[in-house]
């Protein structure tokens, strides 16, 4: 939620409306099922943010990089931990 709300702040202040629409929710059937799916979800995270720390810097928008590269940063440390857990499982 912390990213999201940091997220939602830029894109107010760059003059974009953020979404309140939340994609729906993944319920596995096993606690392994939805670690695998929460480890994919960051995979995806990881691979949209560096596109738009991209794109943040194609545009000359050094703050908006530097706000995906914090968030990035988090995400790395979100898989790496879902990896973990799944090798113990």
């Amino acid at each position: 939620m912390k990213h999201a709300e940091e997220i939602a702040e830029r894109l107010s202040y760059l003059g974009g409306e953020p979404t309140t629409k939340p994609d729906p929710i993944f319920i596995g059937k096993s606690l392994k099922e939805m670690m695998k799916q929460d480890k994919r979800d960051e995979e995806n995270a990881i691979e949209l943010y560096k596109e738009i720390i991209k794109r943040a810097r194609e545009g000359g928008d050094e703050t908006t990089a530097r706000l995906f590269r914090k968030i990035l940063q988090d995400e790395e440390e979100h898989h790496d931990f879902f990896i973990s857990i799944l090798e113990g499982m």
